[in-house]
This record gives structure tokens, sequence and C-alpha cells, in this order.
């Protein structure tokens, strides 16, 4: 503000003032001024003074001037989403006349917009920016401060590069799209044509779109998004959805190229198709298709393919089709072998299971026409009606539900050959030879003739011709000759039989034997048919000869030498032919022998004896009796001469020899006699003269000894002797210290006895030498050395004082310590020796003197608390004593000391567990005369060391010891096992028995020591009882290989198990391990076996576990095979089976069957324990049974083996009738269960002729006889009895219309047996499916449980479900149970058989 200058004015005054009172006011010098503190939007009054140093003027004509503008306030901006214009809005400011806002851009780019009132708005903002809003309040002159900033979001940009791709596998598009300024999120939204929607929400940059409709086409647009507005959409994109998934139709197979063709219906969306089958083994085939249907070739055989069927685009494929199975062509079976049970002319055809197979047809086709088969679900089959002596080709094809095209490779089989006929045979008596003839046989390369005796001798003779001799028959006998016929694999059966008898033989069984007694040999030979006596002649080497004759078995030859070999022959007179002889040897007995002579052999106390060679003696038995016959002693040998051992000392023996050979023994020889050697002194006794050095020995009187010999061994091998007439000896002059071992032995004729038994004994022991001794002048005890003596087993240590105060100590080795001598003493101190026979006396000991020190001090106290490391002794100080020693020796020798001037001092580091000798003396001379007597202390226990803990595994307890503490009076000894069990002793020795504790258990251990008034902390530590006996023992024992799985529950603190099986006999065997199961091999079949285990820790075994016992039961037998066949009018089964190799071995036959093939009428028969391994029982006709065979001993029964099952022959067919007359008539009958094929025969004449053989139910005659006409049925397993009793129009019968009714609907085929295609078990739910069978109304299904072994007496259940469909669900079965399936079609008349039964397990619950 300026003004013009006032004159006389020093300086102004200005003055501003606004209509609210608001008042500025300066002073200056100058003619202007600047005012800066005005209110904004106000209007002021401007006025100036001039003044001077007195007076100021009057106020000049106020100036009117109006301050700037106040900023705006409460500023806000918002977007118009749909119009895209920014709206700022404020309150009115005072002093302003119009506004103006800014929305700037982050980069400084400002768009603005004016307005008089207290908004405006802004077009055109650019999307997806951050703008800082402000508004400026203007009049005409100024415009304020901009006002406080606002923020503003413009709407988010359209979302660009929109791209779709889809997920084929979830049938969901993934939308992307770039990012858009300004946006927080995004919404995705897709419309098809036909109305569908999908859509999602997101923050980034994609987003799935789920739940689209298959097959669709469908467009997308993208939104941007903040928190308050939304952009456009984005341009709209088209994509396809995922083509919907086929249904498929049906899959055909073509057996004959393995291929099969599959149909699906059209599947929305879709360009083209794939179809895909996939095996359990990875085999895979696919076709593809443009259509709605393709073909899979070259499937893999005897596979189940899973078949699914895809959906294709160019860009996706639907997911798989729902699952439909196809069965392959069923493989060709491999491995076709043959073999021929020449027994039977059967043969057994076996192969390699086909994959895909559910059964078999083998088919053998005969060079000459003749055909035979067989049908079967195994990969064996038998062909039982093969003809002798045919050549068959053998081929067997796999057959499933849907082919019968697979066949094997053909292999050829030749059937037995022919039995011969028309067999002769003759003997040509001359050769003593048998010619046998006979006619060829049909397919024989050779043949055999087997001649039998009748003595069990069997001869046979083989030949490619017709005829053959035998020349090795034997004499005397009655042959059945036989002929068999035979190729490169089978013989047949035997021919007829021929009888032929042969020629008497030569005397058999031809023995001779010498009756030892009196020299007499008796020869005996068997008895033979055709003889008529018999005559034995003996020739001698000596030219001796005797002979005899007898009729009978037996002859006698007297008075032969002695020691000669005899050559015998014996011949048979039969009047006719005597030249049967036999030639043998016959042995006399031998003589005996001569010039025997014995001698003694001292030093073994035996007799040496020879004698002269016997004639005929083999070998020689010595005999040495005693005079008084108490002892018998002897030797044998095949030489001259023999040591009889073990004579009895001191007696005289009688000495003979015999001479002996293979069967007898001569006379005795002449005696000779000789005397033993004297026997050893008895009760030896052995006197120690201590003090003269010398030992007497002594023992028992004995005759028999002429002198005794003492002898004594020293231990540094010196020997002392001595002999004496009499019963003592006395050894002189021994030198001290040794030890001798003293034997005395008897003596006659210089042959010394053995020596008696040892006694040991010692001299006096020597005294010792360097005898010393020292005093310990704080403990006041005398410590004495001395050099160790010969023969010294301890030493005696006296310290005597002439008041009769002594003292004694005992040590095997030197020092010795002799404590608490009184002060100021002298004492005479002895060493004396000892050992286990003698000691030294005083007298002999060594000797010395020993002065102990003086005790002036005589009262002193010693003090300590539990567990310090310091000693407070207090003692009476005496006058002119400025120091004080005090010394503290402890029990092992330490010391400790410490000085006073007082009359007290206290000992630092003194240690637990010591005995401490006190003593207080002058610090110049601590023997000084100036001393206490010791005063003795102990210090608290030390914590026990050195503990050991060994488990007492007998008691179930711990031998616990620690290490010996001087001063502890008692031990606390307390064992906590962690199941709360608490055992707590007090002892007073440094060892502790804990016993009955609980098993397994660990076990907290505390040892505490006490004194006389502490007790030391406890030692802790922790130990584990002994294991705790296994229990929950399981054995099961596998018979095929004889090994016994055990398992049970843990036990703790087990490192390893035992397991144990003990047989009957005591036979035990092992198996260990280190987890609760392991396994024992060896067992051997039908022992019976306790079992049981036990646990070790390492260190303990557990008890054993109560015993369990088990058998080792037999294994159930194997191939077993049943043979049908026919006996009178009843049908019988032959059961055979294979021997289980187990001892003591016998089988049960069972057999479970429905008669007629109707689950209401069952059959259930079993045969007794027999040994043998087949059985024979009769069958009821048209029955469908199962047989199994159980084996059994002692150790247990087995499980019964694989089943067998099988039909029987069918019942004769029922309600047979006629109509016609007997030149034309027609037959009808009722079918037969089981029945394939029905014959009519004509049995009038001696043997039946067939009329008609049909599988229908009735048959055209001609030259009809009612009364001689019968009915059978057949089937593979024979034929019915024949039905006679027929019914026509001339019977009197009453009319069945039922019956009629009946015939009148009946098909002239059976039933199909009904397919099971499908079984499956979930949990406890059973699902089967089955083909449907034409014809059929309803189907039975049997529902039939397996017992187990553990549930051997449970009744099984058996399950009856009527069906009118082809499939059955079953619930709540029994957990972990076999259950096996059985299936039959029914109509109004008939049922089909049973299919084989097909066996599922339930799992738990």
């Amino acid at each position: 503000m300026t003004w013009n200058a006032s004159e006389t004015a020093d300086y102004y005054i200005l003055t501003a003032e606004s209509n609210s009172g608001h008042k500025v006011q300066l002073s200056t010098n100058e003619t202007w001024a600047y005012i800066s503190e005005f209110h904004c939007g106000e209007e002021y009054y401007l006025s100036v003074q001039a003044a001077d140093s007195e007076c100021t003027s009057r106020p000049s004509q106020p100036a009117m001037f109006y301050s700037e503008p106040c900023p705006p306030t409460a500023v806000s901006s918002l977007m118009n989403c749909v119009s895209n214009i920014a709206v700022v809005s404020w309150n009115r400011s005072d002093g302003a006349e119009f506004y103006t806002a800014v929305v700037m851009e982050e980069d400084g780019q400002a768009t603005s917009c004016w307005s008089d009132s207290e908004e405006c708005g802004i077009p055109n903002v650019i999307c997806g920016k951050n703008y800082t809003v402000t508004v400026v309040a203007s009049n005409k002159e100024c415009h304020s401060d901009p006002s406080e900033m606002d923020t503003l979001q413009s709407v988010p940009c359209v979302p660009t590069d929109v791209i779709v791709r889809m997920n084929c596998s979830d049938n969901q598009a993934m939308v992307s799209w770039s990012a858009s300024e300004g946006a927080l999120s995004y919404g995705v939204r897709a419309l098809s044509a036909m109305g569908d929607v999908s859509y999602c929400d997101t923050a980034d940059q994609s987003c799935p779109l789920s739940n689209l409709t298959c097959g669709r086409t469908y467009t997308v647009q993208v939104v941007a998004q903040d928190n308050i507005c939304s952009s456009l959409p984005s341009p709209a994109m088209t994509f396809q959805s995922a083509p919907c998934t086929p249904y498929i139709g049906d899959v055909v197979l073509d057996c004959y190229t393995n291929s099969a063709l599959l149909t699906w219906a059209y599947a929305a969306g879709a360009t083209n198709y794939t179809a895909t089958a996939v095996s359990s083994n990875g085999y895979v085939s696919t076709c593809t298709s443009n259509y709605t249907n393709c073909e899979l070739m070259d499937l893999h055989c005897g596979e189940i393919y899973n078949v699914t069927t895809v959906a294709m685009t160019d860009e996706c494929s639907s997911p798989p089709s729902a699952v439909l199975q196809v069965e392959s062509v069923p493989c060709p079976p491999e491995d076709v072998e043959h073999y021929l049970d020449c027994s039977t002319n059967t043969a057994r055809v076996e192969w390699q299971a086909s994959k895909g197979a559910d059964y078999y047809i083998v088919q053998a086709l005969g060079v000459r026409e003749h055909v035979s088969g067989c049908e079967t679900d195994w990969n064996s089959c038998e062909l039982s009606d093969l003809m002798c002596g045919f050549t068959y080709n053998i081929s067997v094809m796999s057959v499933n539900s849907v082919c019968n095209v697979s066949y094997s490779s053909m292999t050829q089989l030749k059937a037995v050959p022919c039995i011969p006929q028309y067999v002769q045979a003759r003997v040509d008596c001359e050769t003593d030879g048998v010619v046998v003839s006979w006619e060829p046989s049909k397919g024989a390369s050779s043949y055999m003739a087997v001649a039998q005796g009748n003595g069990g001798y069997v001869s046979t003779c083989d030949s490619n011709q017709t005829t053959c001799l035998f020349d090795d028959l034997l004499c005397g006998l009655n042959y059945s000759i036989t002929i068999s016929a035979s190729d490169e694999m089978c013989s047949s059966a035997g021919s007829s039989v021929v009888e032929l008898s042969m020629v008497p033989c030569e005397p058999q069984k031809v023995s001779a034997e010498m009756m030892c007694g009196n020299d007499t040999g008796l020869v005996s030979w068997e008895e033979e048919e055709a003889v008529a006596s018999y005559m034995v002649r003996a020739y001698g080497p000596d030219g001796h000869k005797i002979m005899c004759n007898s009729t009978t078995t037996t002859c006698q030859l007297p008075s032969m030498h002695c020691g000669q070999l005899y050559n015998v022959t014996v011949t048979a007179l039969d009047g006719e032919c005597d030249n049967s002889y036999v030639h043998l040897n016959l042995q006399s007995v031998p003589c005996r022998p001569t010039n025997v002579k014995a001698s003694l052999l001292c030093r073994s106390n035996a007799a040496a004896v020879t004698w002269e060679k016997a004639s005929g003696a083999l070998s020689y038995l010595v005999v040495g009796v005693t005079e008084d016959g108490s002892h018998q002693t002897g030797c044998d040998t095949n030489t001259t001469y023999c040591d009889l051992n073990d004579l009895q000392c001191g007696q005289t023996y009688n000495v003979s020899v015999f001479g002996l050979d293979d069967t007898c023994s001569s006379v005795e020889s002449m005696k000779s006699q000789m005397r033993t050697a004297p026997c050893a002194p008895q009760d030896v006794d052995v006197t120690s003269m201590c003090a003269d050095g010398a030992i007497t020995v002594s023992w028992a009187p004995n005759p028999d000894a002429q002198y005794f010999h003492v002898s004594a061994v020293s231990s540094t091998m010196m020997k002392q002797y001595c002999n004496s007439t009499s019963t003592n000896c006395t050894l002189s002059n021994l030198p001290c210290g040794q030890y001798y071992n003293v034997t005395v032995q008897s003596v006659r004729d210089n042959c010394e006895s053995k020596p008696s038994a040892v006694i040991e004994t010692c001299t006096a022991p020597c005294l010792p030498e360097d005898v010393t001794g020292r005093l310990d002048c704080v403990t006041n005890a005398a410590w004495v050395t001395w050099e160790e003596a010969e023969g010294v087993s301890s030493y005696i240590v006296l310290a005597h004082e002439d008041g009769g105060h002594n003292y004694t100590c005992t040590t095997p080795t030197s020092p010795c310590n002799i404590p608490d001598l009184k002060c100021g003493t002298t004492y005479t101190i002895y060493v004396s020796t000892v050992n286990k026979h003698c000691y030294s006396n005083s007298s002999n000991s060594t000797t010395f003197e020993l002065v102990t020190g003086p005790c002036t001090l005589t009262a002193i106290d010693v003090e300590t608390e539990c567990y310090s490391d310091t000693l407070y002794v207090e003692w009476e100080a005496a006058e002119d004593t400025p120091i004080y020693l005090v010394t503290a020796e402890g029990h092992d020798q330490s010391l400790l000391s410490c000085n006073s001037s007082g009359s007290s001092c206290e000992i630092y580091g003194a240690r637990c567990g010591m005995y401490y000798s006190v003593i207080v003396s002058a610090a110049s001379d601590k023997c000084s005369s100036l001393r206490s007597p010791p005063k003795k202390i102990k210090t608290a226990p030390c914590v026990p060391d050195n503990v050991t803990v060994v488990p007492s595994c007998d008691d179930n307890g711990a031998m616990i010891t620690w290490g010996h503490s001087h001063v502890a009076t008692s031990y606390l000894v307390t064992a906590t096992g962690r199941d709360g069990h608490v055992l707590s002793y007090n002892t007073s020795v440094n060892n502790c028995s804990l016993s009955d504790l609980h098993c397994g258990q660990p076990y907290s251990l505390t040892i505490s020591a006490r004194g006389d008034n502490c007790t030391s902390p406890p030692w802790m530590t922790s130990f584990t009882s002994v294991p705790c006996e296994p229990s929950g023992l399981q054995v099961d024992i596998d018979c095929e290989t004889n090994y016994a799985a055990l398992s049970w529950d843990p036990s703790e603190g087990t490192m390893e198990y035992y397991g144990c099986a003990k047989s009957m006999d005591g036979d035990v065997i092992y198996c260990n391990s280190t987890v609760a199961s392991c396994m024992i091999k060896g067992l051997e079949c039908g022992e019976v076996y306790n079992f049981s285990v036990e646990a070790c820790d390492g260190f303990c075994n557990s008890s054993f576990s109560a015993p369990l016992q088990e058998g080792a039961a037999p294994c159930p037998p194997a191939d077993l095979n049943v043979q049908l066949q026919k006996i009178g009018r009843n049908h019988w089964a032959l059961a055979s089976w294979d021997m289980v190799d187990c001892p003591g071995v016998e089988y049960l036959v069972e057999v479970m069957g429905q008669i007629q093939n109707n689950p209401q009428a069952l059959m259930e028969v079993s045969s007794y324990w027999l040994s043998r391994t087949f059985f024979e029982l009769p069958l009821p006709c048209s029955t469908a049974y199962s047989l199994t065979v159980r084996s059994r001993n002692a150790a247990g029964v087995s499980e019964p083996s694989n089943a067998f099952n099988g039909i029987t022959a069918p019942c004769a067919p029922q309600n047979v009738k006629y109509t016609g007359n007997s030149q034309s008539a027609v037959l009808s009958w009722d079918a037969s269960v089981f029945a394939t094929s029905y014959t009519v025969y004509n049995g009038s004449g001696e043997d039946r002729v067939k009329l008609c053989e049909t599988a229908d139910l009735s048959c055209q005659l001609t030259y009809f006889e009612p009364n001689a006409t019968e009915v059978t049925a057949s089937n593979a397993e024979g034929e019915s009895n024949p039905n006679r009793d027929l019914t026509g129009p001339g019977s009197r019968r009453r009319r069945d219309l039922r019956r009629n009714l009946i015939m009148s609907h009946k098909t002239d085929k059976n039933l199909e047996m009904p397919q099971v295609l499908s079984i499956r078990m979930r949990g406890l739910s059973l699902y089967v499916k089955w083909k449907s069978v034409t014809g059929a109304s309803s189907y039975t299904l049997l529902i039939e449980e397996r017992n187990s072994k553990e549930r051997a007496n449970h009744t099984p259940e058996v399950i009856i479900v009527e069906s009118d469909v082809n499939f059955h669900i079953e619930k709540n079965l029994r957990p972990w149970t076999t259950y096996c399936i059985r299936l039959a079609a029914k109509s109004i008349l008939n049922q089909s058989f049973y299919s084989f039964p097909v066996c599922k397990a339930t799992k738990g619950p």
C-alpha cells in the first residue's frame, strides 16, 4: 500500500480492519508498506495516520480492499461410468466469484472445467487412469490456493487380446486377455445359441469357464471392473465346447478274424470317433471312424478287453464312454501232451491252460474211423473209450461263451495193443526148456511171455515174433504162462492162462552144522515132492569117510575128527533120475590149544599168555579166573598170544585157552597159574613235625608186600625217599617253606604196586627278613614291612608293651598297619609266619622295638557338616606356642593341614566317604611333645559308584552291586517300574538282590548311602526287567512244505524271540526272529508238536509260553479220479487218488450231490476211514455229484481235496407209451435228467436188438412188440437200467389230462445250461449276471457257503434265489467267507443242468 508523505511526520501507522473485526496494524518510516496477515475472503478498510514523537494525525480516508478468496473445501469427485464424465463438487468459498476444477494425471497432463457454482463436469476422461483433483476459487483479481487434493479413478479400459483355449478333458474353456488399465477384477460370460450360460470372475488375466454343455458353440466377452465401474464388454469371441461322450450300443466279435465290430450313438459336437480296447495285460487295439461304428482289429487271444469310445473334434476329445467288456477269441491250447494208462487203455490228455478259455473239447479221431472225445473246464481230460490197437489223431479246442474256433496242433496217440489169443505151451524134457506160441495182436510190435511159478518165481521171455522159448524155468514147480503184447509205450493185459508143470529139482536149502558138544555133523535140506530118499556122504582131508541115509529132511554124521574141513554131498533119489545132488563143506570142532604159559607184566599188572596153534581154530579165547572165583577176565585173538588186562592186585589167577571157529569152541586147555602185582598201600596219612623240620608217613598193613617205598616230591622238584618194612616212615632234615606231594608203593619180588593217592603236605614256614617299622605321627599307627618268606600263607604282627597293652594285625603280604597305639609308649614288635600245617611261635619270631611320640595336648574336638569339605578343629592353646599345625590323614594316607596361632583351625578339601585322623602339634615338629592324641572323624558318605546291574533271569530279578564305602553304615536301594511297581531295600553290604520284578518293565533305580548322621545324594540309573513270556501264539502249518508259521503278540523289552516245536518223542526244532513271527522248518508229517515261544532281551530269556499243540497233518490227496461203472442194476463210482507221502495215513471219501439234479433232493455220503488209495460206493442215477477225499493220521485231518465234479448215468425213462400197432408204432417217454440219448431195444431173443437210438423223446418203430420192447437213457457216463413198462391203446390206465397238457407243450430240446457272464464281489454284496437262455422262463440261483477249516463244525448256508431276469444282487453275506454260485435255467416243463460252481470270497466289513 502506498500513500503520499506528510510534513513533519516521523513515521506512519497503517491500520487494516475487516468487517468481521479482524484488525492488522503496523508502523513504518516509508510511504509504503506490505501487509500479509489478511484473512482470506474478507473486505478490509485501510487507513494511514502520520505521527511524530508527540502526536498522531487523524486517519486518512479509508480505502476498501478484498483479500484473496479462500480455497474450496470438501472437494469430491466421481465418475459417471456410462458417459465417462468426471463430476467434481465442493463447498462455496468466501470471496470467490467463480471456480476452476483441475483433473491431473500422474504424468502432469491436466484437464479442467470452470463453474460459478459448486460443481462442474469434465468429459472424455482417459480410461484406466488415477487422477488428482483440486479446485481453485477466484475473483476478479486473485485466485485462492488449490484445495486439498481428491483422488479419482477413471473407468477401467475395455479388455483386449481375448483368447479362448479349451481344456478338453474337463470340458472347460480357459479365457485369457491382456491387462486393462484401471481394472481390479474381470467378469467373463459365455453364451451358447441354445441359451446355455457360463461365467466366472477373477482378479487375474485368465479364468476357466466350467459347467459348459458338451457339443455347443459359445460366444464369450470379458468386462473389466474396479470398485465403482465396469468397462464396456470386449469384442465377442466364439469357441466350441468339448464333444459329448458317445453311448456305446453293442460290440460283436468275429471269431475267425478275432476282431470286434463296435457301434455307438451319435455324440453332439463330434467330427470323428476313436474306439480303444485295452486288456488287463496291456494289449491295446484302436480304430478311428467318421461314422458311428468301427472295427477293432488284431485283438490278442484270450483277453478280456475294456472297450471305450471317444468323440473328437479338431481340438478336443470327449471323456471316454462307459466301458463295455468284450472277450476275444480264446488262445489255442499249447503243449498238448497225452499220457496213456496202459492198464485201462485210457488216455489222459493235458495241455497248458489257454487264456480266455471257459472249457475245452478234446477230439480223438481214429485212423480207422473210430472217434473218441471229451469235454472239460480243466486243462486235462480223459479218453476212456479207446479201442485197442488203434492210432488216434488228438487235438484240443478252446471254447468260450462266444467262440469255438481255437484248435491246438495235432498229436498222435497209439492205443494199447490188443491181448494175444490162442496161447499154447509145451515142455522139452531133455533141455528143461518151455516153448510158447500165440496168434498176432493188433498194434503190437513185441511180446512178453510171463511164467509164474507156484512158489512165486517169475520168468519172462521177450520176442518180436509169435513164439518164445523159456530156458530158465525152475524145476519142480507148476507154472502159469500168460502173453502180453507191447508197442513202444504200452503193454496189453495178459492173455488167458496156460498151466504147465516142470521136472523135480536137486535138494534145496541144504545146510550142514556141527553139534559142538559130541563131534557130530547135522545135515538138513528142504523137503521136495517126487523124492523117495536122500543119501549124505562126508570126506575129510585126513582120509576119514562117513555117510548116512534118510527119508526125512535131516541126517547125522557121528564121530567126526576135530579140526577137519569135510566135503559133504547130498543126493536126491527119486527112482528115475538120481543125478540131482548138492556139494557143501562142513568144518568140524576145533582141537584144543596146548602148551599154555602165563607170566606177569609188573608195570601194567597184566598177564602175558602164550600157547601153540590148534588145528581148526580161527581164533582163541583166553580166560583168567582168581582162585576164589571172585573175579574173571579174558581176551580174544586170532594169534597164539594175548595179554590179560584189568587184573586185580594181590591175586592168584588160573589161566586157560579155548580154540574157536565160526560155530564151535574147543574143549578147555590145561590151566596155567600166575600171581599179580601187590596192591597200593591204603589209608596213607602224613604228619608234619614243624619244629623238627620232618614229616612222618603212615599206612595200613599189607601182607602181600615185602617192604614199602615212600616218595616226597617238593614244589621245586626236589625228591626225598625212605623205605620201610613196617607201616610208617619218617623224612628228616627237610628245608623250611617247602610243599611236598607224598606217595607210597608196595614192593614184592622187585615188583612195585601202583602209587597210593597223592597226599599234599608242607614244612614249617620260613621267617621273614629285613623287618622294619615306622611311626605315623598323625594317626599314631605303626607300619611294619619285611621281605617275603617261603612257605608262608599269612603273617601275624604283634605290638606288645609291658603294661599288657597289645595290638595285632594279620596279612598275607607285607606291609601291615597297627593303628591307635598309645602316646609315649615303647612297643616290642613280633612278626610270625603261618601256613596250612605249621606256624612259628613268638620265640622264633623276628622282633624290634618302636617308641611312640608323647601327647601333651590332651583335648581336641573335630566337627564337620554333611556334604561339607571343611573340618573344624578346636583345642586348648598352650602358653608360648605361637603357631599350631593341624594335620588330617585319611584312611588312604592322603594329608590335609592348616596353621593357626589360636585355638581353632579349619581344614579345607575334605572328601566324602573318608576316615580322617586329626592331630594338633607345634609347627616345628609334629612328633614333638607338644602334640595331641589323634582324633578320628568320618565325613558324609559319597554317592555310590561303580554300580552294576546284572539281571537275575531265574527269579525275574536283578543283582545290584556298587563300590564299598568306608563310612556308610547302610544303603537304601529303590526300584520303581513304569507301571508303578516299587521295591525298596535297606542293606548294610554293598550289594542287593531284587526279585519278583514285573516282567518287561523299565525300572528306575536309586541307591543312597547312609552314614552315622548323613545320607548321600542318590545314584540314579535305569534297567529293564526280564522280558514277559509271549502271548497270543498262533501256528499255521503248511502241509506241502511241512513248515510251521508261528506268530504271537510282541513282548515289551524283547530283542529276539525263539520259537520251539517239540515232538512227542522229545525232538526239538527251533527258529529265531527279531519280530513277532518266525518260520519253523523240517517238521515231520504225521507228528504232533507242542509249539511255544520265548522272548530274549540279550541277557535273559523269558519263560516259554503255554504250549500250543498242533499236528503236521497230511495234505489232501492229489490227482483224484472217479470211474463210474454199472454192476448189476446199480451204478458204482470207483474213486482213486495218489498216496499222500506221510506215515500212518488214512483216507475218507465224501460225496455230496443232487439227486435228479434237484437242489431240494440233496445227498451226502462218506466212507469209513481206510488206508488204501481207492474206494467204491454206489451212486443214484441222474445225480450231479461232487466227490472229495480227506486224509488224516495221528497229527490231524487235512482239508478236502480238490473236488471231482461229475454226473452219473441217467435213470431209466419213465411214462413210456406207444401209439399205433405191431406194424407201425410211435414210442414216446419222459425226459431223463442228464440223458443225452435214448435207445429202444427188442429183448425177445438171447441178445437184445437195437431198434432205435435218438436224442429226442420219441421214436418211430416198425414190427413193434410191446411185451418185448424196452427203453434206456444214456450219457457219457453210461446207460440206465431198461424200462419195460409200456402203456398203449390197449392198456387200461386212467388218463391224466395234465400230462397230456404238458406233453403238448414239450419241446424237442433240453434247455441250455446258463452261462455266467460276470461275478463281482463288493464288500459283503454279490452281483451275478448270466446269459439269457432261449426258452427259459425263470432261473434258479444257488449261493452256497463253503466251510473253512475254522468253521468245520458250522452248518453251511445255502441261499436259493428264483429270478425271472438275468442278474441278481445278494447283500449281507458273511465277511471272510467263500461262496460258490451255481445256476440252472427253468421253463414250465424243464430245467437245465446246473452250471459248474464258480467261487468268490468276501472281505472284511
